[in-house]
């Protein structure tokens, strides 16, 4: 989620510092050339209103939030309970967390006093998920047998969107003027990359009828996620139920 904090990075790979972070870049352009609007949403009088933008106020507490996951499911039984398993799944991941405006308001007659105003920072991420693996079914029950399963996997990452709102006003942090003085644009090959790693899973088989068998599981991961120049590897976890059509 680090990739959505507003620091964004420059032309050679290497992580912007605060004074060319993309949010402090496009906030000062906003103070520069779109002052009425920045007003209006804050509701100051003055622009002078809003405190410098600090790095106390980039974004904090990035997460990803719970996402739906589909994809397609191949088994390929060596007998009734070993079977060689393939999957391709692919999702929608948001990341969200907040930064801080601190405003005042001079015609209320406390110029020194200021406010915190929370916005929100949005990430929005897709990813391409493929396992290869082995299952085995325990148990000899002729309808339900609990299962596991293990294997390698694979997963492709790539960052759609990253944005702030300002109440109404969107500020999108992905690109940014490369004619701005003292502006390298960003480096898109940040926002994109292969990982790998390896996961395992634990359900229960059921066995509808001869042609149809239906698992509900519980599948956690460990793999590396190929965002930004110091990609981490870290635990994912995903729970959902498959169909499978027996032919």
């Amino acid at each position: 989620s680090a990739v959505y904090d507003g620091y964004g990075y420059n032309a050679t790979g290497n992580r912007n510092e605060f004074s060319q972070s993309l949010l402090n870049l496009k906030i000062n352009q906003l103070i520069e050339y779109n002052p009425e609007q920045l007003k209006q949403e804050l509701g100051i009088t003055n622009i002078d209103d809003l405190k410098a933008f600090n790095e106390t106020d980039m974004p904090t507490n990035l997460k990803y939030n719970t996402s739906f996951l589909f994809g397609l499911a191949l088994n390929y039984g060596f007998d009734k309970k070993q079977s060689l398993i393939a999957n391709l799944n692919f999702a929608k991941l948001t990341v969200t967390g907040n930064f801080t405006l601190e405003t005042t308001n001079s015609a209320q007659g406390n110029p020194n006093q200021f406010t915190n105003q929370q916005f929100p920072v949005v990430g929005k991420e897709q990813r391409l998920m493929i396992q290869l693996g082995y299952s085995r079914i325990l148990g000899n029950s002729e309808k339900a047998n609990l299962f596991v399963e293990a294997g390698l996997c694979v997963n492709n990452a790539k960052s759609e969107k990253n944005y702030v709102m300002i109440n109404s006003l969107s500020v999108d942090l992905m690109y940014f003027d490369p004619n701005i003085q003292g502006n390298s644009g960003i480096f898109i090959e940040q926002y994109t990359g292969w990982g790998f790693g390896g996961f395992a899973g634990l359900g229960l088989n059921l066995t509808m009828n001869p042609k149809y068998t239906i698992q509900l599981l519980y599948t956690p991961s460990y793999e590396k996620v190929d965002l930004g120049p110091d990609p981490s590897t870290s635990l994912q976890h995903a729970a959902g139920l498959r169909a499978y059509y027996n032919f």
